[in-house]
């Protein structure tokens, strides 16, 4: 049975596809180039489907889809707006069936190559579809929700406040993350907070009301100076509110399932994580997603088998390096690494999820200063970086001994240098690597050898407002406009001589 899914929406356009016996995943803006690149129509997938998948849409036996309507002309605003689980949906015209998935109930199937049958899901985002600002469900059951017009959105809050703050940004989708390092500037004001407790998830617009803020500093001029302990007091709150939500319908030892673009919020997965031991977030859980969990949704639908995704998350259908790297290029790259030259390595198929997790990433050693990794990737100092461990490491540099291969936690440093990947308050966004015995494992154990340092700075491989390089030729081109030392591709090592580009 050869099944497609796709997430047509306003941003971030996604296709997963089975053909009987393989899941592939593909995003369209790391061939396209452009960031939260979305089809401006029904139907441009038809030939990337041919081109990535090689299969026509005449071959296919049924199709989900999750979409914003009003995206796309021709389609009702709001016609089946309130879908749960799915309804048919015929504007595809294609000659088998289609099906229109629930927003946020994709979100909540996401995770199956994580997780089998957690107790409960739990979706936080911007919203999905029509008025739905967070879902939750248990199995298959739909069992609450939250209405952005009625209780505020935490995502469209997010985004509201980085533009209060005056934060740069090309697409509104990244907002809430700048948000997410620019707060720690600030400092939380506890008589705010103590008053800010009245409010709860079915009141965040309260929670991140200005108004109440310029109401209790008692002057505007002062409360607009004070924007950042405002949006700082703001996020401790909300974190506690996300834990107080959570424990309404969790038990401390169920498995939650958590997604949609709130969970890419390190800070408050962090406070989650210590409240319920199994939580599981997906790398994926921003609606680059949604297509995997449309998925599953046709596997429940059609009976069939469990799906398998091997390698993952390292799964995007993008170009993949004929060779992989040897033991000299990577004994190499490790030297150039310890001296202070800032690497682009690119390896593999790409990770799926915005996170560089080694195989599309930058590289630098993370005792030298960030201003230098800020300076290429041209993006705002206040910014926090990430960084990569070896996981038997963990505990000798971070307090919290999380398990967190995926990027989605953070821990406090110890104090022992690492001023690159440290942030103002302390913390850092940190990969955990286990013996898995892949290339970016081996070149931080070389690392490790060299400098006796198990840590390197780990960011994605793109220049601000540019999404992670999808094929090779991106990335060449990123390299040259940049001011990085190096790159890794495969097999093969460019270094920059005298304002020269060399093949090593």
């Amino acid at each position: 049975m050869k099944l497609l899914a796709l997430r047509l929406c306003e941003h971030d356009s996604n296709i997963s596809y089975f053909d009987g016996s393989t899941v592939r995943y593909y995003k369209s803006e790391r061939t396209t180039q452009i960031k939260h690149h979305a089809y401006n129509d029904l139907y441009a997938w038809k030939d990337d489907i041919k081109t990535i998948f090689g299969v026509g849409v005449d071959e296919l036996d049924e199709i989900a889809i999750v979409v914003d309507p009003w995206s796309y002309k021709g389609l009702p605003k709001f016609a089946d707006g309130d879908v749960f689980p799915a309804i048919p949906w015929h504007w595809l015209e294609t000659k088998c069936a289609s099906w229109r998935v629930n927003h946020h109930y994709a979100h909540a199937l996401s995770g199956w190559m994580l997780t089998d049958n957690p107790d409960v899901s739990i979706v936080i985002d911007g919203f999905g579809d029509l008025d739905k600002a967070w879902s939750v469900f248990k199995g298959e059951q739909f069992i609450a929700e939250g209405s952005q017009k009625l209780n505020g959105s935490i995502g469209v809050s997010m985004a509201e406040t980085g533009k209060l703050l005056g934060v740069n940004f090309g697409h509104v989708s990244d907002i809430a993350g700048k948000v997410m390092g620019l707060q720690s500037y600030g400092n939380v004001d506890k008589e705010y907070l103590t008053q800010l407790k009245q409010y709860n998830m079915l009141s965040i617009n309260e929670v991140f009301s200005f108004d109440n803020w310029k109401t209790y500093k008692q002057d505007e001029l002062i409360a607009n100076h004070t924007k950042l302990d405002w949006i700082a007091t703001v996020h401790e709150r909300v974190g506690d509110i996300l834990v107080d939500f959570f424990h309404q319908y969790c038990k401390k030892d169920d498995v939650v399932f958590y997604s949609g673009g709130v969970a890419q919020n390190v800070i408050w997965n962090t406070k989650l994580l210590k409240e319920f031991p199994n939580l599981v977030v997906p790398p994926h859980s921003t609606d680059e997603g949604l297509s995997l969990g449309a998925l599953e949704w046709l596997r429940i639908k059609n009976n069939l088998p469990k799906f398998t995704l091997p390698n993952f998350p390292f799964v995007q259908s993008d170009t993949a390096p004929e060779d992989e790297p040897c033991l000299n290029l990577i004994k190499e790259v490790a030297r150039l690494l310890s001296i202070g030259k800032t690497v682009a390595w690119y390896q593999g198929h790409g990770e799926v999820g915005p996170r560089a997790l080694g195989n599309r990433s930058i590289l630098m050693n993370p005792n030298l200063e960030k201003i230098k990794i800020n300076a290429i990737k041209r993006r705002e100092n206040y910014r926090p970086f990430g960084a990569s461990i070896l996981r038997e490491h963990m505990r000798d540099y971070f307090i919290d001994d999380i398990d967190n291969p995926h990027m989605l936690f953070v821990s406090d440093l110890i104090e022992v240098g690492l001023d690159a990947i440290r942030h103002v308050d302390n913390t850092c966004r940190v990969q955990t690597v286990d013996d898995n015995g892949s290339a970016f494992r081996i070149l931080l154990e070389e690392f490790y050898k060299i400098t006796g340092c198990p840590v390197l700075l780990n960011t994605s491989l793109n220049l601000a407002g540019k999404p992670i390089a999808g094929h090779m030729e991106s990335a060449e081109e990123l390299f040259r406009d940049s001011e990085l030392d190096c790159l890794a591709i495969g097999n093969g090592i460019y270094l920059k001589v005298d304002d020269e580009t060399k093949m090593g």
